[in-house]
């Protein structure tokens, strides 16, 4: 029996432009130092193929065990949509799919993060505090570069 899958939506107000937050889910300086990472875990490899059809994979080890993210980017629209594929560490034969909508606001901007999640087993308000954290550790990373972010600097001007 078929089950169509579960959808969950989360949002959160950044200073930061579009143009920024957009870079910080694709460039390996960054999104390395925070995406699916935890205070507690120790980064061992990250790396971004930041195209339609590229790859992502983040190794982080975490309590003697070694937990890997990866997937595939779908759709790379900046500053606005970002869709790709996340196969988390636990073991399952189809990957989620996460989107990534960003709407400037007067201030900075809007993300709103879906999920549709291939395992439907998944406790939605451990899912929903994992990717809160997640969104924290965005925010914090940000915190630690506030230049990139000041009206008219965009990271992707400086890294060329």
């Amino acid at each position: 029996m078929e089950h169509s899958p579960q959808q969950l939506s989360i949002s959160h107000c950044f200073e930061a432009p579009a143009e920024v937050i957009f870079q910080y889910w694709l460039d390996e300086k960054h999104a390395g130092k925070w995406l699916f990472t935890h205070p507690e875990g120790q980064l061992k490899h990250a790396s971004f193929d930041a195209r339609v059809g590229g790859r992502y994979r983040i190794v982080e080890l975490r309590k003697g065990r070694e937990l890997v993210h990866s997937g595939e980017y779908l759709q790379i629209s900046p500053p606005h949509q970002l869709l790709f594929s996340l196969y988390p560490p636990v073991v399952q034969p189809e990957p989620d799919l996460v989107w990534i909508t960003l709407r400037p606001m007067p201030f900075g901007c809007e993300l709103t993060l879906t999920l549709q999640l291939y395992d439907q087993k998944r406790s939605t308000a451990k899912l929903v505090d994992d990717w809160t954290q997640l969104l924290m550790a965005l925010a914090a990373e940000l915190n630690n570069h506030p230049a990139d972010f000041r009206p008219g600097v965009l990271l992707n001007e400086r890294l060329n």
